[in-house]
């Protein structure tokens, strides 16, 4: 079976929007080809889809399943007909396509009850009950159509039309003409539905396979070869269609059994077969979306095929124009991490941020020690000799921490603003001379002047503007947090060098400490608990440690520096090569990544600014790659400017 995958599709009761999007295709061709030749073709192919959906949305039967009896001329659809009809005034009623009056020129509707809306113009209604009709276990009604390939042009489009209003086709093919290729132009415009091939007219000999007089393959591996082509190729020419198997009827004028025992039997076969398959592909609602899919997706075909057919220059102008604009918000946007080397200092700059952030301040001076390294980062040789008093060393370490500071406040204006600048000047430099070439080629056509862009619009006026540039930044600092956490040292790391780093300091400051504190304390308790005279106050004073600033500065150099050198290896550990490279790495894939992802969404996209280029890229563009369902292309034609 060929059972597609259900196609989302909007509550036909909740409002038409594939006729919103035929519109939008009205309008694009009435502003961009006018009353050319195309658009004349084009606007006829609306109103045709227009009529074929409308045709499918309406429920005629009411919620009866309507089984369409098609195929060319003289394949024996009338006879299959009859089988289905036990009442003989109504079988007898049943003209032959190939009878050339009035009757063989309409639909006819044969069932309980008559069809609303019925058109007596184009169609006629045969009463017949329901018991007297063969019994498929649910309610329905027969369409028996005229030839679809009859000469008469008359009735060939009444046939055309039964493929719209059917929800099972039976495709009755004689079995000399399996190998026509009119049957297969008949399920490419009856895609979307329940085809049910009927073989008609089948040798006695083939029902059942017999050996040859060699031992080779009888006639009927030749059937069913014949067969099997034929399924395989309404599967390939109508993949949305439920392609059930093959009912094979004996040609009973040679059939020993008679029309009678034949048609009963071919009844039953059909019937058995309409059941199965409507069991199989789903309900109602299921079928009729499947069908409005297919339908959408010929109209989409079509217009391309007309586009391509009239005007190729101008179609293969909007395909380079198309191509070039698919292509550009990806350039823009891989812009936006720059080259290697911005974007490697960005990511140290966050990896010291980073293990600043998860070293508590506990971890005293260490902490205070990594705030001035990160701080003077590409100074590191200046902050140790101003350590050694070094004036020009101090001032030179300053000046750096100024331009890192303004260096980080310019490359965040660049990245609010930076972007939209560059994503502007490509657009003028790329597409503008394509743009142009357009527009010439617009004005080539015969067309009404409504078409034509106004050529007083202002020059400064941008040809496009991309969309989605604040959710790619969004995204990018994302991928640029993520990417950070993951690759950045463990908060252990931190915890580990914070400690060792204090420890270390704390290690060397400790002798001028305890020898401090420990002359303070003397001195203390020899005021404290000496009683003695006033006199003596001055020498107890005198008792008290005096260090002087040299000795206090020395020792507090020589524990800086130590603790200093590990600060730096710590940070030069943390901003390795190693892990800037592979950190750049997953930043890039991500970038990569979610870039894609947003213009599959159609979020990173670039917007016309130019009505009419809109409308032109918009009519020349749609069912060229993919073929689009009702309800997204209903969304993209709602815009009030087409973007890519």
């Amino acid at each position: 079976m060929n059972d597609p995958s259900p196609t989302t599709h909007p509550d036909p009761l909740a409002g038409d929007t594939g006729d919103r999007f035929v519109r939008r295709v009205q309008r694009a061709s009435r502003r961009v080809l006018g009353g050319s030749e195309a658009g004349r073709e084009i606007t006829e192919l609306c109103r045709a889809h227009e009529d074929a959906a409308a045709a499918v949305l309406a429920d005629r039967a009411d919620n009866a399943t309507v089984i369409a009896i098609v195929g060319a001329t003289g394949q024996g659809k009338s006879w299959i007909t009859r089988q289905l009809v036990h009442e003989p005034s109504i079988a007898a009623a049943i003209r032959s396509g190939n009878q050339l009056d009035d009757a063989t020129e309409k639909l006819t509707w044969i069932g309980p009850r008559p069809p609303s809306d019925l058109d007596s113009r184009h169609e006629r209604f045969l009463a017949c009950e329901a018991a007297k009709m063969q019994s498929i276990g649910t309610p329905y009604l027969i369409v028996d159509a005229p030839g679809a390939t009859d000469d008469r042009r008359a009735i060939a489009g009444v046939a055309e039309r039964a493929l719209s209003l059917a929800s099972v086709l039976l495709l009755v093919v004689r079995r000399d003409q399996l190998r026509s290729q009119r049957v297969t132009g008949l399920a490419s415009a009856s895609e979307g539905t329940i085809v049910i091939p009927v073989v008609n007219m089948v040798g006695q000999d083939e029902p059942a396979p017999v050996q040859n007089k060699v031992g080779g393959l009888a006639s009927h591996d030749d059937l069913s070869a014949d067969v099997e082509t034929l399924v395989s190729r309404l599967r390939s020419i109508a993949p949305q269609s439920h392609i059930a198997p093959a009912v094979r009827v004996p040609d009973f004028e040679i059939d020993p059994r008679g029309e009678m025992e034949i048609g009963g039997e071919a009844a039953e076969r059909i019937a058995a077969a309409v059941k199965a398959a409507l069991l199989e592909s789903g309900s109602g609602d299921h079928r009729r979306h499947t069908r409005l899919a297919a339908l959408d997706a010929r109209f989409t075909a079509a217009v391309a095929s007309v586009l391509t057919t009239e005007l190729p220059e101008l179609t293969a102008a909007v395909d380079r124009l198309d191509a070039e604009a698919r292509k550009l918000p990806t350039q823009i946007a891989g812009t936006l991490l720059g080259g290697d080397t911005p974007l490697r200092a960005a990511i140290r700059s966050r990896l010291r941020l980073t293990l600043l952030a998860d070293t508590a301040a506990i971890w005293f001076p260490y902490r205070t020690v990594l705030s001035v390294l990160n701080l003077t980062h590409g100074a590191w040789d200046r902050v140790l000799l101003t350590f050694s008093g070094s004036i020009p060393s101090l001032v030179g370490a300053v000046y750096t921490s100024v331009q890192n500071v303004r260096g980080g406040q310019e490359t965040a204006h660049d990245l609010r603003n930076g972007l939209r600048q560059r994503a502007a000047a490509a657009v003028t430099d790329r597409l503008g001379p394509m743009a142009d070439r357009f527009r010439h080629q617009l004005r080539g056509l015969d067309v009404t002047p409504e078409s034509i862009a106004d050529p007083t619009s202002p020059d400064d006026q941008p040809l496009a503007m991309l969309a989605g540039i604040d959710a790619l930044q969004e995204g990018s600092q994302t991928a640029f947090d993520d990417s950070i956490d993951r690759g950045s040292v463990s908060s252990g790391f931190a915890l580990l060098g914070g400690l060792v780093g204090t420890l270390i300091f704390w290690a060397l400051m400790a002798g001028p400490l305890v020898a401090l504190y420990r002359g303070y304390l003397d001195a203390s308790y020899l005021a404290i608990g000496t009683p003695g005279e006033p006199a003596h106050v001055h020498h107890w004073l005198d008792q008290f440690p005096h260090p002087s600033a040299a000795m206090l500065l020395t020792s507090l150099f020589l524990s800086l520096l130590p603790m200093a050198i590990f600060s730096m290896i710590i940070l030069s550990v943390c901003q390795s090569r190693r892990r800037v490279d592979r950190i750049a790495k997953s930043l890039r894939d991500q970038h990569d990544t979610m870039i894609e992802k947003l213009q599959r969404e159609g979020v990173l996209r670039l917007r016309w600014s130019d009505p009419v280029l809109a409308d032109a890229e918009f009519l020349l563009s749609i069912g060229r790659s993919v073929k689009p369902s009702r309800t997204s292309q209903a969304s993209t034609s709602g815009e009030a400017e087409e973007t890519l």
